[in-house]
């Protein structure tokens, strides 16, 4: 670890800014629990963080003391520490961004730009990228973020507002030179706002809706997104001037795009129907109009230009006489006058297309530019007709997926009704692309006008129906890609192209398979190639510009393999296709669902981009932004703007410059041995072994975690089900509420380790990897970071709560085992002496949280317990289950992580 005292000046002063931060905010808090509760429940918060505290520095009976306080805890006192330790974490978190952007600032300030747009674009014009060829480039930069619901954010979208408020106003103390009075002014307004944090519910009621997800999304895409995406346009338009300055940048291509799962994603879900997929659309489309027009009527106060002073355009003269003449109360202020029509027409709905907006708002700006109003066209209203070409009518398109084994059902029963086959789903893969592929070319309906088939195939005859309608409303952007999860045969792509051709609307979508699990990705290659050679599924290529969109799943390759093996075999398919569609002369972009965790693909987007395989990108890049990392990334607009400008860089410089480095086939085979070695041992542990989903759901809070309202979406893909049918969501925020972070790191020990006892020099080897491959890099960076995280002294705590003692022993000793293994092999491997020794600052945070997260995990163990042996019917249940909730959302905020 870093000494302090050699750190640099200006080092010391944001670390000095933090905690004067931390304790302001802390302080703050403590003053709204003696309020609320009196000075014995502040005193036992005290108690409680010094036992917590002193139990990390090894004090001698620190941890026998916080185990009394835990013990003798009744329900209302549990649930004060419970608010008190949580809320604690929001104000930490807040204080922590507040660091990190003074930290940016700083480095701006200092001219220092890394992993910014101005470092890709002077990097890329150092390579010798030319003007044309950067303008090129970014035409096929294709970069698309999607925000899914699916891990679910832990808190509710009113709390995330009032913890927003808090950091504006932190950050108004931070930059303004205040005086006496206005700083207390100040923290009265931070003290009002977590006195209402403290009062209101940190969960919801009852289980969110789709509705409720969607509005979720809203928030975050027209608070920060559409701004921050503007503003990330303009920073490029800067580096291109100031790098490129004989060039005009002055139309940039649309190479940033959000998009959205959130009452588009089915799969699993029965609470999104065609009926809410429609007006989730429609939602969208209002939420659009109501943010342009906040930014219409801005314009309107402001656009006051007089004709009597400076001319204007004839053809805006002539469109505001069109719309019905001169407004007798401004007749002068034609600019104004254009913008209340363009008001008027947006209470209406009146446009239909995106273009008819932007065309209105087009005719104000070519009129300032040649009447002496150039700054005035190069302002705000620029910055809305930027947002107007970004995000249009529809703000954001809407995939949609299904699982294809629904798919497989429904067609199972059509070609039965039609007397095709008796059994679809039994005839050979082969069988079943021959009879997919003539019925895409027969031009007779294949939908009867009225389906009278079985709800679950009425259904996927309604959701595609759904589609045509929404594309003929509203445009085909608005649903331009359908995934098909557990893709596993062509045949499963080549039904949805059936379906799609049913409906009409085959040239206008991307059909897309999801590859999820490890022998899915491995068999990812010969699929697609097997449709690229399939004569209908070609002209659906053809008709796609030879483009072909294929989702890669991160969580259940995790899930299904463990860590090593699902990053490997994500890895070589991401190679295998790209060198496959080379060949077939097919454009791919691939979509990379990752998750908000290690053991769900989580990690910093930047690495992960700059790791891939060279020629991975040269259709676009799709992502995920799933659950809580929608509100990490995008609550604080100037860390969202970082956040793009790293994954902006990131693909710049791996498509325009890559960084010249071979991977060596030592590599490779090392990385196949790990891959495999870390596989056996995963699957052995978590599969294999006797009694280790028992143990799971009693050493973790699986089962209640069902019970948190915060997704519309079941734990699992259908009723009953087996282990296999868990969702990796739900899975991974077990393990990480126990601490154990289990899904991230087992099996990595014993892979390094017997790769290093069976290879000669082969410690060498994997430091050389580690020194010279980003993708073994970030492999090893990204497990440090939740070894560091996880805890067996609680996760002990936890196991305890398994009833079969010898169970309990045996998994828990070999959990114990296989993390000190992890531990001490990735030490030896980064060569270094303690986890984190190379990241300080991470370090220092995690040292940070820790004294409060650990009194969250004694408090909920203590609840599980009695709640585990109580009746469901007693009349405790309900508020011990709610004080249970309470510690999750707790535990949540503290880990920065749900799943």
């Amino acid at each position: 670890m870093t000494n302090s005292n050699h750190e640099r000046p200006a080092t010391r002063e944001v670390a000095n800014q933090l905690s004067t931060d931390i304790r302001l905010l802390g302080n703050l808090l403590g003053i709204v629990i003696r309020e609320q509760h009196g000075d014995a429940a502040f005193d036992l918060v005290e108690q409680v963080r010094a036992a917590a505290k002193g139990r990390r520095g090894d004090e001698p009976g620190a941890a026998d003391e916080l185990q009394r306080l835990i013990n003798g805890l009744n329900l209302d006192s549990a649930r004060v520490l419970t608010k008190a330790f949580s809320n604690y974490f929001q104000l930490i978190n807040i204080a922590e961004d507040a660091q990190r952007t003074r930290t940016l600032r700083q480095r701006e300030a200092a001219g220092h730009s890394d992993e910014s747009m101005d470092a890709a674009v002077s990097r890329l014009r150092e390579a010798g990228v030319d003007a044309a060829e950067m303008r090129r480039l970014l035409r096929e930069l294709g970069i698309r973020l999607v925000l899914t619901a699916h891990p679910s954010e832990a808190k509710r979208k009113e709390v995330l507002i009032k913890l927003r408020h808090i950091a504006q106003m932190m950050s108004v103390r931070d930059r303004q030179n205040l005086l006496p009075r206005e700083a207390q002014v100040l923290e009265a307004h931070i003290l009002e706002e977590i006195e209402e944090l403290w009062q209101t519910r940190p969960t919801r009621v009852s289980r969110a809706t789709v509705s409720d997800e969607v509005d979720f999304g809203l928030y975050f895409i027209t608070s920060v997104i559409m701004d921050v995406v503007v503003d990330v346009y303009d920073d490029l338009h800067t580096a291109l001037e100031k790098h490129y300055p004989d060039a005009d940048w002055s139309e940039l291509p649309p190479f940033l795009r959000f998009a959205s799962w959130i009452g588009g994603d089915r799969d699993g879900n029965p609470n999104v129907t065609p009926d809410v997929t429609l007006s989730t659309l429609a939602t969208l489309r209002a939420a659009a109009r109501n943010a342009y027009l906040e930014d219409v009527g801005f314009l309107a106060e402001h656009l006051t230009h007089s004709v009597d002073e400076v001319s204007v355009s004839d053809e805006l003269r002539e469109a505001v006489m069109a719309a019905g003449g001169l407004d007798e109360r401004y007749p002068s202020e034609l600019y104004r006058q254009q913008m209340n029509i363009i008001r008027g027409k947006l209470e209406r709905d009146e446009y239909q297309h995106t273009l008819e907006l932007y065309d209105d708002l087009a005719l104000v700006e070519r009129s300032l530019r040649h009447n002496r109003g150039r700054y005035t066209a190069s302002g705000s209203l620029r910055r809305l007709m930027e947002k107007v070409r970004l995000f249009g009518l529809h703000l954001v398109p809407l995939d949609i997926r299904e699982d294809s084994r629904l798919h497989a059902n429904a067609l199972d029963e059509m070609f039965r009704y039609y007397g095709r086959t008796q059994s679809y789903k039994g005839l050979s893969e082969a069988d079943k692309q021959t009879l997919l592929t003539m019925e895409i070319a027969n031009p007779r309906p294949f939908f009867p006008m009225e389906p009278k088939f079985s709800d679950a195939t009425n259904r996927i005859i309604a959701t595609w129906r759904m589609v045509a309608k929404a594309q003929q409303q509203y445009g085909s952007v608005v649903i331009d890609t359908f995934i098909a999860s557990m893709s596993q045969q062509p045949s499963d792509i080549l039904a949805m192209l059936l379906l799609a051709r049913e409906v009409g609307v085959e040239r206008d979508i991307d059909i897309v398979p999801l590859f999820e699990t490890i022998d899915d990705l491995q068999a990812a290659p010969d699929v697609m190639r097997v449709l690229f050679a399939n004569p209908e599924y070609r002209k659906h290529l053809e008709a796609r510009g030879k483009r072909q969109q294929i989702m890669i799943g991160y969580s259940d390759s995790g899930k299904d393999g463990g860590y090593l093996a699902s990053n490997w075999n994500l890895y070589t398919a991401q190679e295998n296709l790209a060198q496959m569609g080379a060949q077939e002369d097919i454009l791919l972009q691939l979509f990379h669902g990752r998750g908000g965790s290690i053991g769900r693909g989580g990690g910093p987007t930047n690495q992960a981009i700059l790791s891939q395989p060279p020629l991975t990108m040269q259709g676009g890049i799709k992502i995920t932004e799933q659950g809580e990392v929608i509100a990490y990334r995008y609550s604080n607009a100037e860390i969202a703007r970082r956040h793009l400008h790293q994954v902006t860089n990131a693909v710049l410089v791996a498509r325009g410059a890559p960084p010249e480095r071979e991977v060596l086939p030592a590599w490779r085979a090392a990385m196949e041995y790990l891959a495999e070695s870390g596989r056996t041992a995963y699957r052995q542990f978590v599969y294999e072994t006797e009694g280790f989903v028992e143990y799971w759901q009693q050493a973790t809070p699986i089962n209640e975690l069902a019970n948190l309202p915060i997704s519309s979406r079941p734990a699992k893909r259908k009723p009953g089900g087996s282990f296999s049918d868990v969702r990796a969501i739900p899975w991974v925020f077990s393990w990480m509420q126990s601490r154990a972070i289990l899904p991230s790191w087992y099996g990595v020990g014993y892979a390094l380790g017997m790769y290093v006892a069976e290879h000669e020099h082969g410690l060498a080897t994997l430091r050389e990897m580690y020194a010279r491959w980003p993708f073994f890099k970030a492999l090893m960076e990204n497990v440090q970071l939740d070894l560091a995280k996880a805890d067996m002294g609680i996760a002990q705590l936890y196991a305890s709560l398994v009833t079969d003692a010898e169970l309990r022993e045996q998994i828990f000793s070999e959990m114990q085992a296989a993390y000190l293994r992890a531990c001490q092999a990735v030490c030896e491997v980064i060569d270094q002496p303690t986890l984190l020794h190379n990241a300080p600052v991470m370090q220092r945070s995690i040292e940070r949280r820790n004294p409060y997260v650990d009194p969250l995990n004694f408090i909920q163990v203590h609840l599980l317990r009695q709640i585990r042996e109580m009746n469901p019917d007693a009349e405790n249940y309900r508020p011990l289950l709610r004080a249970v909730l309470a510690t999750i959302n707790g535990v949540a905020a503290g880990m920065k992580v749900t799943g």
